[in-house]
């Protein structure tokens, strides 16, 4: 996994919800997510894209995690709570994923499986996978407390 500049904003609305549209710039494809601001972009060696994503709302912040393959969006993390503040600090980039930290002193660590699993992973407390039962998802997700 590599930081990359793939994707570039080329719309954004923030009223009712927040929405940014996002093209990436090799075949002009675009995806829309709802979020306010794309804060970073990983490339996995297969060519999956993990886009790390916030509302821009200091006092009710939410990170989303959104894997990218080919211009679908395949899976979905949301992390946050009302009335929490975090940001995304950076720790680790590795070929087995990514670890950060968002709210706190916790370790966040986020890695794809690349199959896919349709029985979810249980999430730590805070987070949420958007997509339904029977959708297949990819994002592992696990918290570390110090």
């Amino acid at each position: 996994m590599q930081k990359v500049a793939l994707f570039r904003t080329i719309a954004a609305r923030h009223d009712p919800e927040p929405s940014i549209r996002l093209a990436r710039d090799a075949d002009a494809t675009a995806i829309e997510v709802d979020a306010a601001s794309l804060v970073a972009q990983y490339l996995f060696p297969n060519g999956d894209v993990l886009l790390v994503l916030d509302h821009d709302c200091p006092f009710e912040e939410q990170l989303h995690l959104v894997l990218v393959r080919n211009a679908a969006i395949i899976d979905h993390l949301t992390i946050g709570v009302p009335y929490a503040s975090g940001m995304f600090h950076e720790l680790e980039v590795s070929d087995r994923g990514l670890a950060f930290r968002f709210e706190g002193r916790a370790v966040w660590s986020v890695g794809v499986d690349g199959q896919g699993f349709r029985i979810l992973p249980a999430l730590p407390s805070g987070a949420h996978r958007r997509g339904g039962w029977l959708a297949r998802h990819h994002l592992l997700l696990s918290r570390n407390d110090p």
